[in-house]
């Protein structure tokens, strides 16, 4: 196998991947805006808000200070209030989770005022937890979105790369048939050039 025909085939394999890693990224580019849209369209109308600044702890103002105000609209808001539910729901009942609060609720021979106040908490805790489970959810959701976005940006770019290689190759293949066919033609010429004797 010649070196033009080599490059014609190496060169119309990456044609074939250029399109098909473009074709690809387009698609991981829609997928991800389309991710990250439905995350905040979820997101937007629950009017979920930090509180300012001056109203947080100084823990909360060290991890989640930063979105003091902010509404939550996108993943990473929504896993720092997460964060921030899940320091409240700390002190309910000195760390317990909603399973043991409930379960604690409904001992056998508890005083019913202990029964109920261990009820009102277990109800707060089902409710702080089931935000936090949302929220994380939103999180999870618009982490992959926001990677298939990106890994969608480097395929296309990626593909265009390639593609403009796969152009220089059809381009150096071509050329390497345009000199074959002159050499082959002042090849033949000399051929015919008459041999004249001399005298």
């Amino acid at each position: 196998m010649n070196r033009t025909v080599w490059d014609k085939i190496v060169s119309a394999s990456a044609a074939v991947i250029a399109v098909a890693m473009i074709v690809l990224g387009g698609f991981a580019i829609y997928g991800g805006n389309f991710g990250r849209s439905n995350v905040q369209t979820r997101l937007e109308p629950q009017n979920i808000t930090f509180p300012p600044f001056d109203a947080m702890s100084p823990e909360e103002q060290q991890a989640v200070g930063t979105f003091a105000g902010q509404q939550v609209t996108t993943g990473a808001q929504a896993e720092a209030f997460s964060r921030y539910i899940g320091g409240h729901l700390a002190f309910v009942n000195d760390g317990k989770t909603y399973s043991e609060t409930s379960a604690a609720a409904r001992a056998e021979g508890l005083d019913p005022k202990v029964a109920a106040d261990l009820g009102a908490k277990a109800d707060t805790l089902f409710k702080g937890e089931t935000l936090r489970s949302i929220l994380l959810n939103a999180y999870g959701w618009w982490t992959v979105a926001t990677i298939a976005l990106y890994a969608g940006y480097a395929l296309v770019a990626l593909g265009i790369v390639l593609g403009l290689l796969a152009m220089l190759g059809f381009r150096h293949a071509k050329r390497s048939d345009t000199l074959k066919v002159i050499e082959t033609s002042g090849t033949t010429t000399n051929s015919k050039v008459p041999v004249t004797a001399s005298v």
